[in-house]
């Protein structure tokens, strides 16, 4: 199951890194192996988004800056060290 959040408005020329924060879904001795990143702008043609550190738990990933308004979506799929997964998914409204 994925988590979903509502990140506040982002511009079309930030460049924002958002701080994803899996400590919630990991058990006990548990860490965060890696980490991969999905942008899905309102076209729906998915990109790949620089995932700037994985400092388990806590994944940074840089988007921006961007072309089209409308709403984005991130999703950060972390593989924990006991080979499970763990998603956040981000609503981002772009609207400037």
């Amino acid at each position: 199951m994925a988590t979903e959040l509502i990140a506040s408005s982002q511009s079309l020329k930030e460049i924002r890194t958002y701080f994803v924060d899996f400590t919630d879904d990991l058990p006990t001795g548990v860490t965060v192996s890696s980490a991969t990143a999905t942008h899905t702008p309102p076209s729906g043609d998915a990109s790949t988004p620089v995932v700037v550190s994985t400092n388990a738990p806590i994944i940074e990933v840089t988007l921006g800056p961007l072309t089209v308004t409308g709403v984005h979506y991130l999703s950060v799929l972390a593989t924990l060290s006991d080979t499970e997964k763990s998603e956040v998914k981000l609503t981002i409204p772009v609207n400037w």
